[in-house]
């Protein structure tokens, strides 16, 4: 059968349907929302839980100036995101080249030919031009628009990936920051306490050389400076080395003024906000993690494997390409473009696979298993997606009443403290339960720096896992 008589034939087999499996993500059962026992949200809540996230961006998240600084500077010189935009380009590239097998290769070509036969006398000389096609497939069964498609896929999935890059950076570079400001703090409480404590070493022993303290008392004051004194040396170490793991995050070493206790800036121990975070409504409705972009890079990996199946699908049904030329030739140079030297060719060509031992049907069981993988990859990160914010959430409930409990147990320290120090100035009780009073008050303290620590972290660990900034 020749190859024209065949076209119209092959032109109808692959109008029967697509070879391309359906490319739309599916979703696993899972619940509505986050938080389904929360206390009932109101109308109005409910209908903005529908809208999704700002933004992919961190861009409007941190309320203090200097983190904001601190986090573009590592987004401009962090190495990996540096990688991963190099990435992007990378499978841009290649999506192009695979774009460019669907259009004809065209080009000009010229020729000089002498030749002399075996009896001849004398030798020809033929001049030649022509404008080529070189094997040019027409995609009857979508082979080649698989493979486009297949490498748009992973073109976009490669930039959802940097952009999730991107913002699990930010994340991580704000809980840095925010964990040397909470070590920052935590040592300004412990020299505050060593300091106390040498104080009371010092009358201690004054008041043993006159000998109206006991030896025993001397030395739990010496006991109480010496620990304290431990405790302010390991804090310097908290500290140089939580700037370090920021600086390391960030890329470059970070002036003093970006730093969390920059001069004129406020240390206590209960902080301030430097974070942006609207109250989250009650009955959040689960479909707001499509738009966390790991999850979309997911889901164009899944649409990119779908395709693959298509292509190799394709690649077991006859291939028809077209080579042809057009141009000019003659014996004479001056003679190419007169008329009766025109030459013309096509040479249309069916590969029909008849026996490859396997091979196609081979390529056809591994797309379709490595479609399988990427759905069961998606669905997975899905349900991580779900669960890192439902723990989120979870630990956010609670933390409004912990820092109200732990604030109220600080209050009740310091005045613990302050009555301990008035009892012992008037003789009314021991300087052991001064020293307690002081010790207990810093570590109230210290537990409220953590938690506020704990509080402003959930906040961009919710920032991470929402894909984005939530607004109402």
């Amino acid at each position: 059968m020749k190859p024209v008589v065949l076209l119209p034939l092959l032109l109808g087999l692959s109008a029967c349907g697509s070879l391309v499996p359906n490319t739309d993500a599916p979703r696993p059962p899972m619940r509505e929302d986050f938080r389904p026992n929360a206390a009932a949200a109101s109308s109005t809540a409910a209908s903005t839980a529908t809208t999704p996230a700002a933004s992919h961006e961190w861009r409007g998240f941190f309320a203090d100036a200097r983190l904001d600084e601190v986090v573009a500077t590592a987004l401009d010189q962090n190495r990996s995101l540096r990688a991963s935009a190099a990435a992007v380009e990378r499978v841009r590239a290649q999506y192009r080249v695979t774009a460019a097998d669907r259009l004809p290769e065209i080009g000009v070509g010229g020729s000089v030919t002498r030749q002399r036969t075996i009896n001849g006398e004398g030798a020809t000389t033929a001049y030649g031009v022509n404008l080529g096609l070189a094997s040019y497939e027409i995609d009857l069964f979508n082979r080649l628009g698989s493979l486009e498609g297949a490498a748009l896929s992973r073109f976009l999935a490669e930039q959802e990936t940097q952009r999730s890059t991107r913002l699990s950076l930010a994340a991580e570079v704000a809980t840095a920051w925010l964990g040397l400001a909470a070590a920052q703090q935590r040592l300004t409480l412990d020299q505050e306490l060593r300091d106390s404590q040498q104080r009371s070493l010092d009358l201690a022993e004054r008041q043993y050389a006159l000998g109206a303290a006991s030896g025993l008392d001397r030395a739990r004051a010496r006991a109480a400076f010496e620990s304290a004194r431990g405790d302010a040396a390991e804090s310097v170490s908290a500290v140089t080395q939580a700037r370090l793991q920021l600086e390391l995050l960030v890329g470059q070493p970070l002036p003093d003024r970006l730093l969390p206790t920059a001069p004129g800036t406020s240390s206590t121990p209960g902080g301030v906000d430097v974070t942006v975070l609207p109250a989250v409504p009650g009955g959040l409705p689960a479909d707001v993690l499509l738009q966390r972009p790991d999850l979309r890079a997911a889901e164009q990996r899944l649409r990119a494997a779908a395709f693959d199946v298509g292509a190799a699908r394709a690649a077991r049904f006859p291939r028809l390409t077209l080579t042809a030329s057009a141009g000019t030739r003659s014996p004479d140079l001056d003679g190419l473009f007169k008329s009766g030297s025109g030459v013309w060719s096509i040479v249309p060509q069916i590969d029909l696979p008849i026996f490859d031992g396997g091979q196609r049907r081979a390529q056809v069981e591994v797309s379709e298993a490595s479609r399988q993988e990427a759905l069961a990859n998606y669905e997975s990160a899905l349900q991580t997606a779900f669960r890192e914010v439902a723990d989120a959430l979870a630990v956010r409930d609670q933390l409004a009443e912990r820092l109200d409990a732990q604030q109220a147990q600080v209050d009740a320290a310091e005045q613990s403290q302050r009555l301990a120090e008035r009892s012992y100035r008037l003789g009314g009780s021991s300087q052991l339960e001064l020293l307690d009073a002081q010790r207990q008050a810093t570590t109230a303290k210290r537990a409220l720096v953590t938690l506020r620590q704990t509080e402003q972290a959930n906040r961009v660990t919710l920032l991470r896992a929402l894909g984005g900034r939530w607004t109402q």
